[in-house]
């Protein structure tokens, strides 16, 4: 169960009371989410303010200070993408600071290998559906993938397909190429792959700075506490 002082920091000390209020132009969705937050450690409700600041994509509020008062306010117009990365942090305990979807991708691929439930093929119904709700970007590398690894490994170069062939390239696909595709898609890559070897470089690179991620964690707690933010 995460510990909250009886004391809000300072940054949080605007509502006196949890849960806090559902304002009237703000979806349940934002209000559940501020609700979490409220019963979150304070390390990972700063984390949670300082990525909604830090977040490098376009939008409303990009770049400014968010307060616990303005939280919902901020929660209702994040895109997708972000509302996902502070649920993350709020849901795993997590303190973190994400800057963009990537962030998210990669701690959530760590967290799910170190719990024994990552999945490295998915089923192509699953595959669909996170191809799909993806970026055009981490789509078009999907396509790509496919006419890369195929043209490298064999035993034919395959054209990038088309959403409507996706289903059967993926069925008919070699173990490889499945895992290949599945590793772009769940990451969120905007490059293609051809080569397995590549893949592995890209998942040591992406424990490393998680690790890194986590290794920060201690002496920011011991600094956020000294600044008296918790």
């Amino acid at each position: 169960m995460p510990q909250v002082s009886e004391r809000p920091p300072p940054y949080s000390r605007e509502w006196p009371s949890c849960p806090p209020p559902l304002q009237t132009d703000v979806g349940h969705r934002a209000w559940a989410f501020q609700c979490a937050f409220e019963n979150t450690r304070e390390i990972v409700r700063y984390s949670v303010l300082q990525t909604f600041k830090a977040w490098q994509g376009d939008w409303a509020l990009k770049g400014q200070n968010i307060s616990r008062g303005d939280l919902q306010q901020a929660y209702s117009q994040a895109p997708e993408d972000l509302k996902q990365a502070v649920e993350w942090q709020v849901k795993w305990d997590s303190p973190v600071v994400m800057v963009s979807d990537h962030s998210r991708r990669w701690h959530e691929y760590v967290r799910r290998r170190e719990a024994g439930t990552h999945e490295d093929i998915l089923s192509v119904h699953k595959f669909e559906q996170e191809y799909d709700a993806a970026s055009p970007a981490t789509q078009r590398a999907v396509q790509l993938t496919v006419s890369a690894w195929t043209s490298y490994n064999g035993p034919a170069r395959l054209e990038p397909p088309e959403r409507d062939r996706l289903a059967s390239v993926i069925e008919d696909a070699s173990p490889s190429l499945k895992l290949a595709l599945c590793f772009v898609l769940k990451m969120g890559l905007d490059l293609p792959y051809q080569r397995m070897q590549t893949i592995d470089e890209k998942k040591a690179s992406i424990q490393q700075v998680v690790a890194q991620h986590r290794a920060r964690v201690p002496a920011w707690d011991v600094r956020g506490k000294a600044a008296g933010l918790w």
